[in-house]
């Protein structure tokens, strides 16, 4: 009998698990583990340290660049793809190598790098006189299930390399993990990538069917999965920038979520630590205490399961009703059988009930004492920023932020949300980097440089070019940006935010946007062809179509190979995709080509690539409901907009 899905998902952690015991397999017998803390959390979700213990780890440290000696010769070091951190590393290893010539003869150092190392890394090996005695080991750990219909990589490194970098070598990390999942629940019959890089993945998984394809694997489409969506995150930044309204949001935007655990410190949150202080404040001499942990599970926490898609204004009333019915819950009138029968059964679960609501509450207060007295403002700015109304008072609004409440991260996220929307002329732009970076310093003037890199912020080009700019839209008060053009033709603006129903997606910002992943999953799910499709999605220029449809264009199977042979002077290299435009055109005699829609079965996976916030997974829930269907979200991380603003600083 075929296992559900959800126990076929749940089953890549001893994917994971394997790939772990074949790498430690290969660093001897007994041995330290040396574990960078970000990934502490992550490995804990793939084994735990009696498996460690049971595969020859003896004792476990954090990275620390000041480690001393250690219980055994033979280290085993655990760090992300960081140059910084691999050479930090390095400088460890040589410095123990100098106290200690005979320990370069052991092969006792091993370095596991997650998700994969690059040839730089053996380039650098071997520029520090270390090729031989430092063994390199890939953990391309798969994809991890955080939530129902959840899952992430959660490596929140690759938007800065992908985005702010623009260094691309492991975008094939992110094809693996697709191509895993492909191993496990089945290839969907078509693939739909939005962005460059989402197109990258595509023609790599190509590359990987041709490469790895084996008599034992399983090339039957899926039976759970109708189609996988991978959508670029630069394609759809407003969504990060904007102020979540739900309450899995606004948890995002206060406190640190790292593998879906919350760190509830009510003392110091995210929008405390990064605010400039003007005034004078007394120290905080209170003894510090250690912050409660929360699971961002429904699986575990059915409370948070039942408030984390709900618009926070209706949050504290299912919490009191809750409450409620436990204070009613008399037990004092129960005999002595049913109160053994209780106690044995009841009573855990109702005193781990009364923790998450006490932990909720906490939450809530925590949330409404840090954002109320800004978040109409705030509300109110957004919604005319996405609509290109009033931009004088909108840059007023953005101006006095930047003066008198200047935040080392909310307030460049504002700057980039009014010039993706309204755009920033030549002095404005000039105005707002001054103020900032004499708050922060002029050690923070390569951030503006990241941002435009990343396509969060818009610098104008000129000042002439941007005056005549300024001064038509103020003539023209109906005179649209690109984004508005966009948006207004996917429907992502609805007309009247105030009046949007809670059945709307756009509900997840105040009635104010809908994201792109809720326009592109509802798209999909309730059009009857292909042509359709195209014709709903033809404002996004990116949108490019893969997997078994493209076998009824083709004239027999070519390979990378025959492709590159073939191919001419700036011409594009279609391999595992194909441009949504050019096919359109195809379509013309067969609208549905391959029968595929209306989709069967009625679910698609959605990959974003650079990270998902909790705003678009409450969107997609939404759809899902209405559409009677099933939405699977994965990424590499679920970020924030805080999370790219900081990948950025």
């Amino acid at each position: 009998m075929d296992p559900p899905l959800s126990l076929k998902l749940a089953s890549m952690s001893l994917i994971s698990q394997r790939k772990l015991e074949n790498i430690l397999a290969l660093c001897g017998d007994k041995k330290d583990l040396i574990i960078d803390p970000i990934l502490i959390k992550p490995l804990e979700r793939i084994c735990g340290v009696g498996w460690l213990r049971q595969h020859g780890i003896d004792k476990i440290y954090k990275m620390d660049p000041q480690l001393g000696t250690t219980a055994n010769i033979n280290r085993v070091y655990f760090i992300p793809a960081s140059i910084q951190k691999y050479k930090c590393v390095l400088d460890q290893i040589s410095s123990l190598i100098s106290q200690n010539a005979s320990l370069s003869d052991l092969e006792c150092f091993h370095i596991i790098i997650v998700p994969k190392f690059i040839c730089s890394y053996d380039s650098i090996l071997e520029s520090r006189g270390l090729y031989g005695i430092v063994k390199l080991h890939s953990f391309s750990w798969e994809l991890m299930v955080l939530d129902e219909q959840l899952m992430s990589l959660e490596l929140p490194f690759l938007y800065k390399q992908l985005f702010v970098e623009q260094n691309h070598s492991l975008l094939s990390s992110i094809a693996m993990s697709i191509w895993s999942l492909f191993h496990v629940i089945g290839k969907p019959k078509i693939l739909f990538s939005v962005g460059k890089l989402s197109a990258s993945v595509l023609d790599i998984l190509q590359v990987y069917n041709e490469t790895y394809a084996r008599d034992f694997i399983n090339n039957d489409s899926s039976q759970e999965i109708g189609a996988l969506i991978l959508i670029d995150r630069n394609q759809d930044y407003p969504s990060s920038l904007l102020t979540p309204a739900t309450y899995s949001g606004l948890l995002s935007e206060l406190f640190n979520i790292n593998c879906g655990h919350l760190d509830l410190n009510v003392k110091e949150t995210i929008q405390k630590k990064g605010k400039m202080d003007f005034g004078f404040k007394e120290e905080d001499v209170a003894s510090k205490t250690k912050n409660t942990v929360m699971t961002l599970d429904s699986s575990i926490d059915s409370l948070y399961g039942e408030i984390k898609h709900r618009h926070f204004s209706e949050v504290l009333s299912v919490l009191s009703s809750k409450a409620k019915l436990l204070k009613n819950e008399d037990i004092k009138a129960l005999g002595i059988q049913e109160m053994k029968h209780y106690v044995t059964t009841k009573l855990q679960h109702v005193a781990l009930f009364k923790q998450n609501l006490v932990n909720h509450v906490l939450a809530c207060e925590t949330i409404i004492s840090d954002m109320s007295k800004k978040f109409e403002n705030l509300k109110c700015t957004e919604t005319e920023m996405l609509n290109n109304r009033n931009k004088k008072s909108n840059f007023t609004f953005v101006d006095e932020n930047f003066g008198t409440d200047i935040h080392i991260y909310n307030s460049l996220r504002l700057m980039c949300l009014l010039s993706l929307t309204q755009g920033l002329s030549y002095d404005e732009y000039n105005s707002l980097v001054s103020k900032y970076l004499i708050a922060f310093g002029y050690k923070y003037l390569y951030v503006f440089h990241n941002l435009v890199n990343a396509g969060l912020l818009v610098q104008p080009s000129s000042p002439k070019l941007s005056l005549s700019i300024s001064n038509l839209s103020d003539r023209l008060p109906k005179w649209q940006s690109g984004f508005q053009v966009t948006a207004n033709k996917l429907k992502q603006l609805p007309p009247q935010p105030d009046k949007v129903s809670k059945s709307s997606p756009s509900y997840v910002f105040n009635g104010g946007y809908v994201p792109l992943t809720a326009v592109i999953c509802n798209t999909v799910l309730t059009s009857e062809s292909l042509a359709e499709i195209f014709t709903k999605l033809s404002a996004l220029p990116d949108l490019r179509v893969g997997g078994d449809i493209l076998e009824k264009f083709s004239n027999g199977m070519e390979t990378l190979n025959q492709k590159l042979s073939d191919l001419k002077l700036q011409s594009d290299l279609e391999y595992g995709c194909k441009d949504a435009k050019g096919l359109a055109k195809l379509l013309k005699s067969e609208p549905n080509i391959g029968n595929i829609f209306p989709l069967k079965p009625k679910s698609v996976f959605v990959y974003m690539i650079g990270g998902v916030n909790y705003a678009e997974i409450a969107a997609c829930d939404l759809v899902q409901i209405s559409t009677g269907s099933k939405i699977y979200i994965a990424s590499d991380c679920v970020a924030s907009g805080r999370d790219l603003l900081v990948a950025n600083t």
